[in-house]
């Protein structure tokens, strides 16, 4: 199941769309998240996503060039943290500190520099090799790692809307234990949980009772 979210820069209110979707139908579901935040033609666009190849062409199907997409700092940190045991065993904690703090300040090119001393042979499979599956995901998301613009603008550089969204909206009440669902049952209800949290579930009701 898939989940969009959009709010509008110094509001706490957020809106939300969900369900068992194609990703051209998130793309669109997005754009209307977006729009019923208060996106306008003047408007900019800051996306917070995971590199996900769909998710950034939908950004562009979306949104087109009002929006820039940055990498969820996490996401970003979590092929660090696999690749710093090879990279500094010694003290694999303090590398990856200091290969966040250099994203930070936009050094990402450092931090390339660095994983790339340390990359696996090539007779080492993929799945056996953390360095280079960090190099290749930095490298082919290098116009997307510009920390230092959003932290300079108070935006967020983490995906946590999405996260805390994915908890309070739907599995809050899909994954009660015990739980089991079908998934056209699961798409139904979680219409209803989208609508509870974007703040539409008296206007729903009232709209469907009977004359």
């Amino acid at each position: 199941m898939r989940l969009s979210a959009a709010r509008a820069h110094g509001r706490v209110d957020t809106t939300y769309a969900a369900g068992f979707l194609t990703v051209e139908e998130t793309g669109r579901r997005w754009g209307h998240c977006a729009r019923d935040a208060g996106w306008s033609l003047n408007a900019r666009l800051h996306v917070v996503a995971d590199g996900a190849d769909w998710i950034r062409r939908q950004c562009q199907e979306a949104f087109g060039d009002q929006a820039e997409l940055l990498i969820d700092f996490f996401h970003v940190s979590e092929y660090l943290a696999a690749a710093a045991e090879s990279c500094r065993p010694q003290a694999p904690r303090r590398w990856l500190h200091t290969q966040q703090q250099r994203l930070r300040r936009g050094a990402a090119d450092k931090v390339l520099a660095s994983l790339a001393a340390d990359l696996e042979p090539a007779t080492v499979p993929d799945e056996e090799a953390p360095v280079r599956s960090a190099h290749g995901y930095l490298s082919r998301r290098r116009p997307y790692l510009d920390y230092p613009k959003a932290l300079a603008r108070e935006l967020p550089i983490g995906s946590g809307l999405i996260e805390s969204g994915h908890k309070h909206v739907l599995q809050a009440r899909l994954k009660k234990p015990g739980s089991a669902w079908l998934s056209h049952n699961a798409h139904a209800l979680a219409q209803l949980r989208i609508i509870r949290a974007n703040q539409l579930w008296e206007s729903f009701w009232q709209d469907r009772k009977a004359p």
